[in-house]
């Protein structure tokens, strides 16, 4: 099986740029999808594409923290846990039937049309520590382009562009070697390419917690804590809610191929009423046996408000 784009990776140097991960999201809507000086090389309500050249100075290195996201699909998906209950942004539901609930479940993850994020992402893999931004634009029902971000000295540079139309991906990504690019079915990406499939996997679950992507109702347990849901990549995904609220607070997503079953953990935290859905401000994806931790936090999001025309257009 090929290795993907590379098959050495060096060291990501940590630190540096902008993007401390301490710092606080902004609550409620954003004025615009770029916190950035200058405009970021990303395709969002702003019409800019990725630039076709990168400065010497480019994360060359990159792959060491690429590396580490193989640590999302490694992840044993052990028995789901309550945590301490605190504070939850949600209303309380009440006693409800197995059919309320789902119905509560589905009207918090359907009907999502667009959304534009900018995310601060932080990661630890043993000693190792990095930041980046990450740029999302979605479109439902499935296009969802991924843009990774390092601001340098003088500029904002692009680590990576992913971008899913359909059942296509098309994959732009620098590294030592110069830029590399890489496209065709997600099926074939998923298979190839294991340090970048956790986002195809995951997918609108990073937003939409106890998202279906098949349209059907979540199936729950009896006390009515647990869900199942098939995400639209075909990952089972197991969701554990608070009992008093819905809220999902964790999640065991797992998927099965012929020759493994790739599990992932998330938690998500710090949920916002953005229009008409709540949203984790903070997610949290952890593999213990790799020493590994990759968090996000959301600094800036708009729902269902009109794309560039090109948010999806592939990179020349």
């Amino acid at each position: 099986m090929r290795q993907g784009l590379g098959e050495g990776f060096g060291s990501f140097h940590p630190g540096g740029g902008r993007l401390g991960w301490e710092g606080a999201a902004r609550p409620g809507r954003s004025p615009g999808p770029h916190p950035h000086p200058g405009p970021p090389p990303s395709r969002g309500r702003e019409p800019v594409g990725v630039p076709a050249r990168f400065g010497p100075n480019t994360m060359g290195s990159v792959y060491y923290w690429v590396a580490a996201l193989v640590g999302l699909c490694l992840v044993s998906c052990t028995a789901l846990q309550h945590q301490p209950s605190s504070p939850s942004s949600f209303p309380l539901v009440g006693t409800l039937s197995a059919a309320e609930r789902a119905q509560v479940i589905r009207s918090r993850t359907t009907g999502l049309q667009t959304l534009t994020a900018v995310l601060a992402v932080s990661y630890t893999v043993g000693k190792q520590r990095g930041t980046f931004d990450m740029i999302v634009n979605y479109a439902a029902p499935g296009s969802v382009r991924f843009t990774a971000l390092k601001d340098m000295l003088l500029s904002t540079q692009v680590l990576f562009d992913l971008l899913f139309t359909g059942e296509s991906y098309h994959l732009l990504m620098r590294d030592d070697k110069g830029e590399q690019i890489a496209q065709g079915t997600v099926t074939q990406f998923a298979q190839t390419y294991s340090t970048f499939r956790t986002f195809f996997l995951v997918g609108e679950a990073f937003f939409l917690p106890g998202f279906d992507g098949e349209g059907q109702p979540p199936r729950f347990n009896a006390a009515g804590t647990r869900l199942t849901t098939r995400l639209r990549s075909g990952v089972r995904a197991r969701w554990l809610s608070r009992p008093d609220t819905l809220e999902i607070t964790q999640a065991c997503l797992t998927w099965q191929t012929e020759e493994e079953t790739v599990p992932l953990r998330l938690r998500y935290e710090d949920y916002r009423h953005v229009d008409a859905y709540y949203i984790p401000y903070r997610v949290t994806v952890r593999d213990r046996r790799l020493s590994f931790t990759a968090q996000s936090v959301v600094k800036s999001v708009e729902i269902n408000a009109p794309l560039a025309p090109g948010a999806f257009d592939v990179t020349p």
